[in-house]
Order: C-alpha cells, then sequence, then structure tokens
C-alpha cells in the first residue's frame, strides 16, 4: 500500500498549533468535582434523535451516558488528553504522545481524573510509539470499563461518537468532557504519524476531533470502542488541518496492542520482509485464480534474505494466514505480527499460481526495532 496517500498528521503537525490532538499546558486546569456524574449524563429526548433504533443500540444519549464513567482527562507537565477505561481494576488506554509529549520521554507525573472528579496518580504499564498507544494503571477497583468492538462488524457510514477533553474546556455537565457525532468514513485507512512507523488498521471518521481529544474513545451506538481517536489530517496545500478528517487507530490493532503491553511491557512486533503490500481486490483475485470470496494481502515486495524469503514466499504470493489470524487486510496482517513476535516460528498460508500453499517462517525483528 502507498501509504503517502493517507493524509494523516503526527506530533509536529498536530499541537495547538498543529499536532497531536491534545491540549498545551497553558489551557489546562484541573477539572472540577463532577458531583453526581450519572444523573448529570440523563439522557433528554433530542429532535435529531431517531424514534426507533436497531436491536442493540441506543441513541447518542444514551451511548454518552453509558460510557461516561469510563472517560478519563490525563494531565502531565506536557498537556492535557483524554483516555478510557479498559478493566475495572484500573487499566488505561490513552495514545502514547499524550503521555510522552514531544520528547518521547514518559512524563514524571501523570494524573487521570475520572468522571465523579476523583484523582489519582497513574503509572505507565507501557508504550507502543509505533502505533502511538499507551497502557497505564491506576490504583482503583470497580471502575466502569469500555469494550471493544471487533472492525469486521462496523461499517462505513454507522454513526459513531467521540468523546474526550478537547481544547479542555472548562465548567459543563458530568466530567466536562466533550461529545462529538459523526460517522465512519472509511476503514483501514493508514496514519502517518511524522517519523513513527505508518499505523495500519486505523478508522476515518467526520465526528470533530480537536487538540485534547487525543486517547479518547470513538463509540458505535452499542457503546463498543471503534477506535482510539489520535489524528487530524492536514489540508496539504493549505497545511491546516482539514475538516471534517480525523483518525483513529482502530479498535483491533489496539486491542492487540494493549494484550502484549499488558503482559510484558512493550510489544515484540513480528517481520515478515516484506514491503508494498495490498489487500486483495476482487479483480486482482480473478487474474491470480484465487476463489472471490478470499480476503488476503498480495505480496509486491520480498526482500532478499528475510524472514519470507528464506521460507520460498515471492512476489505476488497472497498471504491468507499467520498462525490462526485469517489475514483479509493490511489490518489483519499488522495484527497478526503484534500478536506474533519476533523469533517466534509461525505457519503462513497463501496462495501462488491459484494454489493454496503454506510455510513455517521464523519472524525477524523490525528493523526500527
Amino acid at each position: 500500500m502507498n501509504t503517502r496517500m493517507v493524509l494523516a498528521a503526527g506530533l509536529a503537525a498536530l499541537a495547538l498549533a498543529g499536532g497531536a490532538a491534545c491540549s498545551d499546558t497553558h489551557e489546562a486546569n484541573p477539572a472540577a468535582p463532577a458531583g453526581n456524574a450519572a444523573a448529570a449524563a440523563t439522557p433528554t429526548a433530542g429532535r435529531s434523535q431517531p424514534t426507533s433504533l436497531p436491536a442493540g443500540q441506543m441513541t447518542v444519549a444514551e451511548v454518552v451516558q453509558f460510557a461516561e464513567p469510563a472517560i478519563v482527562r490525563i494531565q502531565t507537565n506536557a498537556g492535557v488528553g483524554s483516555g478510557f477505561v479498559v478493566a475495572s481494576d484500573g487499566y488505561i488506554v490513552t495514545n502514547a504522545h499524550v503521555v510522552t509529549g514531544t520528547t518521547g520521554r514518559v512524563a514524571s507525573a501523570i494524573t487521570v481524573t475520572l468522571s465523579d472528579g476523583s484523582q489519582y496518580q497513574a503509572r505507565v504499564v507501557g508504550v507502543d510509539p509505533r502505533a502511538d498507544i499507551a497502557l497505564l494503571k491506576i490504583e482503583a477497583t470497580g471502575l466502569k470499563a469500555l469494550e471493544f468492538a471487533s472492525l469486521k462488524d462496523v461499517a462505513v457510514g454507522q454513526d459513531v461518537v467521540a468523546m474526550g477533553y478537547a481544547l479542555d474546556l472548562q465548567g459543563g455537565e458530568g466530567g466536562a468532557f466533550s461529545v462529538t457525532k459523526g460517522i465512519i468514513s472509511q476503514k483501514n485507512r493508514v496514519i502517518n504519524e511524522g517519523s513513527n512507523a505508518a499505523i495500519f488498521g486505523s478508522v476515518q471518521t467526520d465526528a470533530a476531533i480537536n487538540h485534547g481529544n487525543s486517547g479518547g474513545p470513538l463509540l458505535d451506538l452499542t457503546g463498543k470502542v471503534v477506535g482510539v481517536n489520535t489524528a487530524l489530517a492536514p489540508d496539504p496545500t493549505t497545511g491546516e488541518a482539514a475538516p471534517g478528517i480525523g483518525f483513529a487507530v482502530g479498535s483491533d490493532i489496539v486491542k492487540a496492542i494493549i494484550e502484549q503491553l499488558k503482559a510484558q511491557g512493550r510489544v515484540n512486533r513480528g517481520f515478515l520482509g516484506i514491503q508494498g503490500f495490498e489487500a486483495l481486490r476482487p479483480a486482482v483475485a480473478r487474474q491470480l485464480g484465487i476463489p472471490e470470496r478470499e480476503g488476503g494481502v498480495v505480496i509486491q515486495t520480498v526482500l532478499a534474505g528475510g524472514p519470507v524469503a528464506q521460507a520460498g514466499l515471492q512476489a505476488k504470493d497472497v498471504i491468507v494466514k499467520i498462525g490462526d489470524v485469517e489475514i483479509d487486510n493490511e489490518a489483519d496482517l499488522a495484527v497478526a505480527l503484534i500478536k506474533y513476535q519476533a523469533g517466534q516460528k509461525v505457519k503462513v498460508e497463501f496462495y501462488r499460481n491459484g494454489k493454496r500453499q503454506s510455510a513455517e517462517v521464523t519472524l525477524g525483528s523490525p528493523p526500527s526495532n
């Protein structure tokens, strides 16, 4: 995939003068205690709300009330960002740049404020700069936790809600966070964050994302997280943030990363030694004699001496499975290489000349590691 086609922004293009979607410290003030947050967020009838919804879905106001206890404000000496609880015993997900700022070093003090106004000092369990995800831990139990959606169940065009501390605005009901609504504009986008590697499997949305939203959840109408709000796309003509084009690290990638961070404090990605890969499209499948119902990733270039080259794979082979991970697109490939680590031997299934084959591949380490 040509990642340059994706207009995304990292720290250099996303600070207040254009940078990551978190707020500078000169705007940061401690959030006021929220009192009875649940009562404050009681949904009211709105003219824009539908009178009936598909089974299992909520109105936007109901999603907000459901998710509110899990949304947190994160303050460091670098500024303010957002996060959300993913386990009742105090695990919190946010963006890596929220806790490292522009220096790349973890902040010495991280204060987490819950929607009821209670504050905790957080420790960093692990940071994955490559996907801009961090896992924090506070000493608390019985917290409201959000679940992740599978992006295979998420449709382009469906409604989503972004929650977080946009611009760290003061006052307001509940926890003083902001809520915006939009749709899934596209899936399986690529975020290019400055010098960091491309983040595959990301979600594009037109829900307004502003500085301070970084690390907050993008939610579907069942209240599940479809992505972590991360970046604004710059308009290449003006250099300003493009209206209505924001990006969230996709839920499949985030879930795989936090499992690794929780287990070992880092992500030790596997490396196949391929370049220029792209998702299999029906027309290409027909050309290669592969059933059109099959997904997969087409290898464009095999690096000489790399792991798959040593296992005998070639350009134009189509990878359809790595270990127990079915590969439909580039995002699935990224998930598999998070789950299976450098040094591990995995079974790789692929098509060549219309025939499904397999090879044992010993994964290497990415050159950037």
